[in-house]
C-alpha cells in the first residue's frame, strides 16, 4: 500500500487513463525498437567488414536510424508499427554517404555494383527472432530495474 488514497472521477480519470495509455505505447515502441537494434547489430558489423576499403568512409557510414512517426506515416506504416533503417546514413568528413552507398550497392552506368549491405543481410538472417526477443527483454529488464514499469 502506498500510504495515500486517491480517487479520480470524470475528466480527471479520462486524462489519467489517456496518459497511462500513452506511457504504455511509448514503452512498447521503445522495447520493439530495442529488439530491432539487436537484430541490426550483427548486420551492421558484417556490412562494415564487407564495405569498400579505399578510404574507409563506407564502413564508417554504416549505421541505423530510427524512423519517426511522421516518416512512418509517409511510408505507410500502420499505427503502432516501429521501424529502423540500416544503411550508409552517416555524415563522414562533412558529406552524407547515402548516395555513395547506393552507388556501391547497385552500381551505376559507369561503375559495377559492389554490394555489401545485401550480403550482410543475407549472412545474418538466422537467429533474428532470438536476437529480437533478447534485445526486447534486455530493454524491459532495464526499465524494471529503474522502476519505470
Amino acid at each position: 500500500m502506498s500510504g495515500f488514497d486517491v480517487q479520480l472521477q470524470g475528466e480527471d480519470l479520462r486524462r489519467v487513463k489517456a496518459q497511462l495509455s500513452a506511457l504504455e505505447d511509448n514503452i512498447k515502441e521503445r522495447a520493439i525498437r530495442s529488439g530491432l537494434v539487436a537484430v541490426a547489430s550483427p548486420i551492421k558489423r558484417t556490412a562494415k567488414s564487407l564495405a569498400p576499403k579505399e578510404s574507409g568512409d563506407m564502413a564508417k557510414a554504416v549505421g541505423h536510424l530510427n524512423i519517426n512517426k511522421r516518416q512512418r506515416s509517409r511510408l505507410g506504416f500502420k499505427a503502432g508499427e516501429v521501424g529502423i533503417l540500416i544503411g550508409t546514413n552517416r555524415k563522414i568528413r562533412g558529406r552524407w554517404q547515402g548516395k555513395k552507398g547506393m552507388w556501391h550497392e547497385y552500381g551505376t552506368e559507369h561503375m559495377d555494383a559492389n554490394p555489401f549491405l545485401e550480403p550482410a543481410m543475407s549472412q545474418n538472417q538466422g537467429g533474428t527472432q532470438k536476437r529480437f526477443y533478447d534485445g526486447l527483454s534486455k530493454y524491459l529488464d532495464r526499465q524494471r530495474k529503474k522502476g519505470a514499469i
